[in-house]
């Protein structure tokens, strides 16, 4: 009855008498159609549909198709690749990240956590005073060149002026190239790092290291000897790659991205007050003056 009734969904939708309807699909299905009719006309289901309906409200269900695979999520009509990801997770033992608890009054996404130190409401790594006017967001890739140069060259000098003082305030986002495994590998091994307090340590260790493990035959190990170097619970950031625990996050940010249609990175978000827009590297320095001035 369920392949049927979506098969007919057009003869049935709209329909003033339904029963005539579903019963002469209850013959066609050779069920005993007096049992059938019996059934609804003494609305005997009517109970379970609406336990259902009010179950799937309060697991935050609000439009079909939607399914749970144990406790992942997926809405909407998804393609095949979306159910195989999520059911690969599922087998794998894996959780999706906890539902983001509602933001206290008067507070954005991107303002520190007080509750989880060093990090914003929705889980982004920031440093700088959390009074600062202008907030700075850059999606990083750890295995670019072009983010090297720039985290060598040209950050120090924005960090020592603007964030230091109080003045800007640092959030980072992943955007690692598509087609670069290891950056998401990186990515997901800052986050690891930053399950010990220790993201920034590692955020700026890959970049230092980069032509070292970008070119090592065994990532994994060479992240697990910057563990040991950072002084980190080597074991407990080990479990945290292999369980892939942060790949969520690394996916979220990159995602972003994606929808933005952002070129490569380095990228720059800058925020003030209400204003906020995104900032060519070479003129990173030049915005924040002007918002400044402001």
């Amino acid at each position: 009855m369920h392949d049927h009734l979506f098969e007919t969904t057009s003869e049935w939708s709209g329909q003033e008498n339904l029963t005539e309807q579903f019963t002469s699909y209850a013959a066609e299905l050779d069920l005993d159609t007096d049992a059938f009719v019996a059934c609804l006309e003494s609305e005997e289901t009517a109970a379970q549909v609406q336990a259902e309906f009010e179950q799937g409200l309060a697991a935050g269900v609000q439009g079909v198709p939607a399914f749970f695979v144990n406790d992942w999520f997926l809405s909407g009509a998804q393609p095949f690749e979306e159910f195989q990801r999520v059911i690969e997770k599922a087998l794998k033992g894996e959780h999706p990240p906890p539902t983001p608890t509602p933001l206290p009054p008067g507070a954005s996404p991107f303002d520190p956590n007080p509750e989880q130190p060093g990090y914003t409401y929705s889980g982004d790594a920031t440093r700088g005073s959390a009074e600062a006017e202008i907030v700075l967001v850059e999606f990083v890739d750890f295995q670019s060149a072009e983010n090297r140069k720039h985290f060598l060259e040209a950050w120090p000098d924005v960090e020592k002026k603007y964030v230091e003082p109080g003045q800007v305030r640092l959030i980072v986002k992943h955007f690692p190239a598509p087609d670069q495994t290891q950056g998401f590998k990186a990515a997901e091994a800052a986050e690891c790092a930053g399950q010990q307090e220790a993201f920034w340590a590692m955020y700026d260790l890959l970049f230092q290291q980069q032509e070292e493990w970008s070119q090592a035959d065994d990532v994994a190990a060479t992240f697990e000897e910057y563990a040991a170097e950072l002084d980190l619970d080597v074991d407990a950031f080990v479990v945290c790659m292999e369980k892939g625990q942060t790949s969520d996050k690394v996916e979220q940010d990159f995602a972003i991205t994606q929808e933005s249609q952002f070129p490569a990175a380095p990228q720059f978000f800058i925020i003030m007050g209400q204003q906020a827009g995104n900032v060519p590297v070479d003129q990173l320095q030049e915005a924040i003056e002007q918002l400044l001035e402001q």
